[in-house]
């Protein structure tokens, strides 16, 4: 008995001491991470588990079941059991899967040896995890959130944290953001920056702020202000200028993908677009409350329908890209929907509601039905391009002076609307061929016959057939097409009579009261608008708006529950995004993505807390700007006493203890080129420009498939969807671009001419001094001058002799026409603007000849003066020879189309004037290939005119053509030159970017013309392409006759030429590219 009572009591001792060291490795897994262990998790695991398990093994839809994303799920495991034993690595599944001992992971390549290591030590550790609870995850059932789902930083309430007081250097903190800063830079064993210098500190905010570099008195007065408090009344002054509104509107531009065309193919241009993209930046210059302004966005058809200003905000909702000439209405209608509601997701919610349009997110608690009950919300909505930002006032005179216009116009209109009405129903008809039956009959259908989501497929549908009606004239013929244009010109004579115009942006309304059901495909599950079920299980409470009777109260709701006090997503994203945008990242890492991959952010307390400030303050982003630019924090200079030390422990500058470095944006970068040359011009709003005009970037036209080349090899977006970041790469290309492009050239050349303008003959010294000022925003050092002076020299050396070589008129501009490689000549139709000639020589007598040029049109003359192509006619009265060009707005025949304008003798021998007319509406500032192929009479055989224009903006548009009788035999020959872009000394000058130009002695056919097939042939008598290569004015035909600018060129001096290098060399480099 004694034997069995040693035993038992053996037994419970020995039970007791697995018990205690159970226990105790429980103990140790609880303790949260020492500092080396969280080195070595961020460092060494986390990168590694996400480069090679994430891909299968994460968020809800892991393969086996498991998850490798948190610890507490690999506690769990998957369908074979847990997948790590902490403290025993080779008790682990994980560690038998890697080292191909049982499962082989990853399938694909096995670890290297460093790597399994890598897994074997972190295990042995405990497996720390930073965040870690030690609990064991549970496995939720389908449709279901766990508890770690539930715990998700960004789903919590924001809270209102004190700022931390025990620091290591409070001294050093100006406003609590420093507190928090600090409190985390003591952990980490950090130290923060000194403060930037004054010259520093003014370029950043500078650009920060308002886009653009500060001047070198603005710079001078601020180093010299005397104030303790000069740098805050700097930031308030920089705040109040109206260029914050245009730098900040960028920000935003980019998250809602703002564009002026619709993408796609086609990639039609929005000529209301610019209303939006000035709704924006007054309303950030007007410090618009945040919750007002994404009401507008969203909702302001319903929540303020008197507010005429806030009829542009709806542009938000029509931002997105989409295809209107494909018959698959339904499906494009569907996109855009899609479109809309991922938008929404990415900008408000900080979600990717995206990736639950399929299943149910893998990673984030976000199921199928959430994505479509959000786009619930904006199932009902119905573009509008007809509705007038008025007021009632303002509608009833344009109401009454409209009525006045049609009342006198009523006979003419009558006669020109009976003249149409057959070619406008065959158009219809034409046009609705292309969709399927039950389309065509919902079409023909009344609004009343169609239901809610028919009348949405109808008017998406319908606005081809308007497309396409509205280039009616090309399908007229013979005497209707004379008695159109010849009604057209005597309406044209009641154009005073009309109302100016109101502006009507884009904008969107609902179809109707009772909405579009939304439908899960493939599921057949109807759902009703809400909110994310996490948050929100119940469906949305919808009440119908009081003032908008015939409207949903949909997005109503939507935009109430973004701007509650209370939301725990929309509120951090505004603000971290401000966060983002001054400091390069987040606080939370991904501006757009608050869930699982996204990451924890690395401060949440001072997220919070600035989230807190911002809606207590009125939701004013102006007060959060100056928040963070006066705190020590952002006012720390990008170099540290200990930088070298300090990289190893963070080398990514997380801990924010120093300032970073960072490119400017693509449209920092040109705006900033214009400013310093002294060309930028300072004019706000309204219609956008081309690229080439020295107007800030936001003012661009913005076109997705054809974009300025500067801005986008620094990294604009797509604008396809939305950023919320900017790329910074760097690549030859940029290098390239800066040092050998022809524009920017003429920008250093404009920089020099700045420079040495002014009283007296300034000293080289002095123009170094002056140059490093404009363009660095200081004063060069010793070295540096000496440097420059010893380039000025060499290059003037060097080009000495050269001069032949060297330099363009100073009237040569050089552009590109949007969708095609090369350069093209830029004429801006000025008295004084550079001539284009070819001399006379007998290869220009023609008989049958073609002339074809590719260009885009700018302007076109108030009158019916042409702008001429192309042309060699002699000034007097009687003239003689050919012109090609662009009928002016009161053309006797049609405005803004092609005219030929010949000179010769008919059978008789009699001397005549023929004039030709395309008939082809050009759209300004569109490309085109344009053609004007001349075939004379001769003995039983007729003559004929044809012309060839093609929209080059859009690849599906046809190759038109119309072809008119000629009776002239010959051409009356002359000595004068070949103009191009003028009728040489007489005026018709052209405004726009012309590119290839071919001259043929022969009437070629369609298959013939440059369009067709690129190059020369045995009939070309000039081909000029404006290239460096064979050169600008050079003719790429051997022996061909070249371009003789008609104004005496302007070489520069050696000494001139030289320094033009050196402004050159400084706008391409890092000091001037970077802001520190």
């Amino acid at each position: 008995m004694a034997q069995i009572r040693n035993r038992i009591r053996h037994c419970i001792q020995l039970a007791w001491l697995l018990v205690l060291l159970v226990c105790a490795q429980c103990a140790v897994a609880n303790e949260p991470p020492t500092a080396e262990q969280v080195v070595f998790f961020e460092k060494s695991v986390r990168p590694l588990l996400i480069d090679q398990c994430y891909k299968c093994h994460s968020g809800r839809t892991a393969k086996g079941g498991l998850r490798v994303d948190s610890r507490g799920q690999l506690l769990l495991g998957g369908e074979s059991g847990p997948a790590i034993e902490p403290g025993r690595p080779d008790d682990s599944a994980l560690m038998a899967a890697v080292r191909y001992e049982s499962y082989e992971m990853p399938p694909s390549k096995k670890l290297d040896d460093d790597q399994i290591a890598i897994l074997a030590r972190w295990i042995e550790m405990g497996a720390p995890w930073p965040g870690d609870d030690g609990q064991v995850a549970r496995r939720p059932a389908a449709g279901q959130f766990s508890d770690e789902d539930r715990r998700w930083w960004s789903l919590q309430p924001v809270s209102d944290p004190t700022p931390p007081t025990d620091l290591n250097h409070p001294e050093w903190c100006r406003n609590p953001i420093d507190q928090f800063i600090a409190a985390q830079q003591d952990m980490q064993q950090l130290a923060p920056a000194p403060e930037a210098d004054r010259s520093a500190l003014i370029r950043r905010v500078y650009f920060d702020l308002i886009g653009l570099p500060p001047t070198p008195d603005e710079i001078r007065n601020f180093e010299q202000d005397p104030s303790p408090e000069a740098y805050e009344h700097l930031v308030d002054e920089l705040l109040a200028r109206p260029e914050y509104g245009e730098r900040w509107g960028r920000h935003w531009l980019d998250l809602v993908r703002y564009a002026e065309s619709d993408g796609y193919r086609a990639d039609n241009f929005r000529p209301q677009a610019w209303m939006y993209r000035d709704y924006v930046i007054r309303s950030l210059n007007d410090d618009k409350p945040y919750d007002r302004f994404v009401q507008e966005q969203l909702a302001a058809d319903e929540l303020f329908p008197d507010d005429p200003s806030a009829i542009a905000a709806l542009g938000y909702l029509r931002n997105g890209i989409f295809e209107y000439n494909v018959p698959d209405v339904q499906g494009q209608w569907d996109n855009v929907l899609n479109e809309v509601t991922d938008v929404t997701g990415d900008v408000f919610f900080g979600l990717g509601f995206q990736c639950a349009r399929c299943h149910d997110h893998k990673f984030d608690p976000l199921l199928q039905k959430d994505y479509f009950r959000l786009r619930a919300f904006f199932e009902p909505m119905l573009p509008r391009d007809d509705v007038a930002a008025a007021t009632r006032e303002e509608q009833e005179r344009y109401a009454a002076q409209e009525a006045a216009y049609q009342e006198k116009s009523r006979d003419l209109l009558d006669q020109l609307n009976a003249l149409l009405k057959k070619p406008l129903d065959d158009v219809f008809e034409d046009t609705i061929k292309r969709y399927p039956d039950d389309l065509k009959r919902i079409i023909r259908q009344s609004p009343a016959e169609r239901s809610a989501r028919e009348e949405q497929w109808a008017q998406f549908a319908l606005r081809l057939v308007k497309y396409e009606q509205d280039r009616v004239d090309g399908r007229l013929q013979g005497e209707t097409k004379d008695q159109v244009l010849a009604l057209r010109r005597e309406l044209a004579k009641l154009d005073p009579l009309k109302p100016a115009p109101l502006l009507r942006p884009m904008s969107v309304t609902d179809v109707g009261t009772a909405p579009p059901r939304t439908i899960i495909p493939k599921r057949n599950i109807e759902v009703q608008a809400g909110f994310p079920t996490i948050l929100e299980p119940d469906d949305a409470t919808i009440a119908p708006p009081e003032n908008r009777p015939n409207s949903t109260g949909r997005r109503a709701a939507l935009a109430r529950w973004l701007i509650r006090p209370d939301n725990p997503l929309s509120t951090r994203v505004i603000v971290n995004r401000v966060w983002q945008s001054h400091f390069g990242r987040g606080l939370a890492a991904n501006g757009s993505d608050f869930g699982t991959l996204g990451g924890l952010p690395s401060h949440p307390q001072l997220l919070d807390w600035l989230t807190s400030r911002f809606v207590e303050k009125g939701w004013r982003l102006k007060s959060l700007h100056r928040l963070i630019v006066t705190s020590a924090t952002y006012r720390q200079s990008a170099q540290h006493p200990r930088l070298a030390e300090l990289q190893l422990q963070d080398p990514t500058n997380r801990w924010y203890w120093r300032g970073d470095v960072r490119r400017l944006d693509a449209e920092q970068i040109r705006d900033s080129i214009f400013a310093v040359t002294g060309q930028l011009e300072i004019s706000r709003g309204g219609l956008s420009v081309l690229p080439d005009r020295p107007r800030r970037s936001i003012y661009t036209r913005v076109m997705r498939n054809s974009r300025d080349p500067l801005l986008e090899v620094f990294d604009l977006p797509q604008f396809i969807s939305s950023s919320s970041g900017r790329n910074t790469t760097t690549s030859p290309i940029q290098s390239l671009l800066l040092i050998n492009n022809q524009t920017m050239l003429k920008h250093a050349e404009h920089l020099a001419e700045k420079i040495c303008k002014g009283s007296g003959e300034k000293t080289l010294t002095a123009r170094i001094d002056e140059l490093w000022w404009a363009v660095l925003g200081r004063v060069p050092s010793v070295e540096e001058r000496e440097q420059a002076q010893a380039s000025v020299i060499r290059q003037m050396q060097i080009r000495t002799g050269n001069l032949e070589t060297e330099g363009l008129p100073s009237g040569v501009i050089t552009g590109k026409v949007p969708g095609r490689d090369g350069q093209a000549l830029l004429f801006q139709a000025k008295e004084n603007s550079e001539r284009f000639l070819i001399s006379n020589d007998a290869r220009l007598s023609v008989d049958d000849f073609t002339v074809e040029a590719f260009f885009q049109i700018r302007s076109v003359y108030d009158s019916g003066e042409v702008r001429t192509l192309a042309s060699k006619l002699t000034p007097n009265r009687m003239g003689s020879g050919w012109l090609l060009g662009i009928t002016g707005k009161t053309s006797r025949r049609k405005p803004q189309t092609l005219v030929l304008q010949l000179f010769g003798k008919d059978a008789d021998g009699k001397s005549q004037e023929a004039l030709f007319f395309s008939d082809h509406h050009l759209e300004l500032n569109k490309p085109y290939y344009a053609a004007a192929s001349v075939h004379l009479a001769r003995p039983g055989e007729p003559g004929n005119v044809t012309f060839f224009v093609k929209d080059l903006s859009n690849d599906d548009e046809p190759l038109l053509t119309i072809t008119s009788a000629l009776t002239l035999v010959s051409l009356d020959g002359n000595d004068a030159p070949l103009a191009l872009g003028s009728r040489g000394e007489s005026g018709g000058y052209f405004d726009g970017l012309l590119d290839d130009v071919r001259l043929s002695n022969d009437a070629l056919a369609a298959g013939q013309l440059l369009i067709s097939s690129d190059g020369i042939m045995p009939s070309t008598i000039g081909y000029w392409q404006f290239e460096p290569n064979p050169g600008l004015f050079q003719n790429s035909l051997p022996q061909g006759l070249p371009i003789r600018p008609g104004r005496q060129v302007q070489q520069s001096s050696p000494a001139d030429a030289a320094f033009v290098d050196l402004c050159h060399v400084l706008l391409n480099s890092n000091e001037f590219l970077y802001v520190k």
